[in-house]
């Protein structure tokens, strides 16, 4: 008996103490949601340049175990990017309960086993849109929950149903077009860092089919975004599985394949800075054409393409780098070989790299010609194609000046060219058996080898060329003392009145009124 009413004390003693403590954190959440949701807001709105979140709530009841509200979710755009509709996206209308913590049910349902503050879970009813509601099989579009710990941890989770459109059910898809979207799964993480989220979001599948002949689908999209503390700096990783492309015109049919598409780096809206690696693991490219037999198949493996710029906001110059290389590709049967390309720039007015791309919508790109950098420099670190002939090797540096002058302002001061340019450099090794392997393989995709004799002929072809084209060319030989192909070899330096051209010595002023 003793033991009974001890236990029945213990109980008792712990159901108070929960639904004091429950009680206490829905004071906190009365007192602290409008915080919470303005810092989340704020940090979501700062970090990205294309909508506006809001979300407001009102009606509030509060209770011993839980609050009830009626929550509002809204996105506007920011500037005019993707038409011109700016008119209100409501992500949700309606009534939500709001859990009070420490331990409520739904969190632990949901396997979340930490002290939760307040959790909230939320579905878009018919009511708030009976079309989504429909369209996802007459349940909810949009469902998840929401959660903030005592620590100030604070997630999102969302999820969407999968859904099928044709014009019937919006005027704005084609009436033979068919839109198909697969499962979006969204987690919004903030720390108690304020400054400290990360989204990432992932996609089973989207379908765009414009006619029989024409359509566009996607297979398994992984997206993730970081914005880096106290900067405007995003991290983002961006992984898709496949993506397949196919479009008619003019009786030509042509299907393109991305498979293993990577990229990531970081981007910066407003000092102009994007650093960014990406990698295709195979990209096909195959047309058929009604009145031809002939394969017409492209593959490339392992396609890999590195770019970062960065603008110096003393002189509105852009300075940086381009990687890209490749590992095969295959023409038909045939094995053309690999290749790359390692460039550098230095000097650039930012109106020519980056206007008609993103960053025209987030900022104005005036510049004053006064402010232009003087000199700008062009750097081929290294052009490499190699095949089972051998290699061809191009490098160069151009440092000019006035070039930014003469193309935003039409400036012509009178200067010679030699004037203008403080470096030249260039070498060109471009043996004729590594061209002839190149064509003799495009010009019979058909087989997987080609024949000595057709290596041959089309050598003879390229050779006739080079000699009808750049024969009269004084920086172009057709032999380096080992094997003939086209060569150059040449230093151009504004300290000296001389000019080495392929080991010979020339004045600069012969070497220019060869190109006027």
């Amino acid at each position: 008996m003793k033991k009974s009413i001890v236990t029945t004390g213990v109980i008792a003693i712990l159901a108070f103490g929960y639904i004091g403590t429950s009680m206490y954190t829905g004071n906190l959440i009365e007192e602290n949601l409008d915080t919470n949701l303005a810092e989340f807001t704020q940090q979501f709105n700062s970090n990205q340049q294309i909508f506006n979140l809001q979300i407001s709530h009102n009606n509030d009841e509060k209770g011993i175990f839980s609050t009830k509200t009626h929550l509002k979710v809204t996105l506007t755009q920011k500037k005019q990017i993707i038409n011109n509709d700016d008119s209100v996206i409501v992500l949700y209308d309606d009534d939500a309960t709001i859990y009070h913590g420490p331990f409520p049910l739904t969190a632990l349902a949901n396997g979340s086993f930490s002290p939760q503050l307040a959790w909230l879970e939320f579905a878009i009813t018919e009511k708030t849109n009976p079309t989504l509601w429909k369209l996802a099989g007459n349940k909810p579009y949009i469902s998840g929950h929401a959660g903030v710990s005592y620590s100030d941890y604070f997630t999102v989770k969302l999820a969407t149903e999968a859904i099928k459109l044709t014009h019937s059910d919006f005027d704005l898809i084609d009436e033979n077009s068919v839109f198909e979207q697969g499962k979006w799964n969204i987690l919004l993480e903030k720390q108690n860092n304020s400054s400290d989220l990360s989204i990432q979001a992932s996609l089973d599948k989207l379908n765009l089919e414009i006619d029989k002949d024409n359509a566009i689908s996607l297979n398994d999209l992984n997206i993730s975004f970081k914005p880096a503390q106290n900067t405007s700096t995003i991290d983002y990783d961006i992984n898709i599985n496949s993506l397949k492309m196919k479009g008619a015109e003019y009786g030509s049919s042509t299907d393109v394949g991305f498979n293993g598409l990577t990229t990531k780096g970081n981007i910066n809206f407003k000092d102009y800075k994007l650093d960014y690696q990406s990698e295709i693991n195979r990209l096909t490219v195959s047309t058929n054409r009604s009145t031809s037999n002939a394969v017409n198949n492209i593959e490339l493996n392992k396609f890999v393409l590195n770019q970062q710029m960065e603008l110096n906001p003393k002189n509105h110059a852009v300075d940086g780098s381009l990687f890209t290389s490749v590992d095969s590709i295959i023409y038909g049967k045939q094995n053309l070989g690999n290749g790359s390309l390692d460039l550098n720039f230095k000097g650039f007015d930012k109106k020519d790299i980056f206007k008609g791309f993103y960053m025209d919508y987030l900022d104005d790109l005036e510049d004053f010609v006064e402010d232009m950098p003087f000199n700008t420099t062009l750097t081929l670190n290294k052009f490499n194609w190699h095949n089972d002939a051998g290699d061809i090797n191009i490098n160069f540096v151009l440092d000019i000046n006035d070039l930014n002058y003469i193309l935003n302002s039409g400036d012509d001061s009178g200067k010679d060219t030699d004037e203008r340019i403080d470096t030249f450099k260039l070498k060109v090794e471009a043996p004729f058996d590594v061209m002839a392997q190149f064509y003799a393989q495009f010009e019979n995709p058909q087989n997987s080898e080609v024949t000595e004799q057709q290596v041959n002929s089309v050598k003879s072809n390229i050779m006739l060329s080079a000699e009808m084209f750049l024969g009269h060319v004084p920086i172009f030989v057709f032999n380096n003392g080992k094997t003939d192909g086209i060569f150059s070899d040449i230093s151009v330096t504004k300290d000296s009145d001389e000019v080495q051209v392929n080991g010979e010595t020339m004045s600069k002023k012969f070497f220019f009124n060869e190109f006027k």
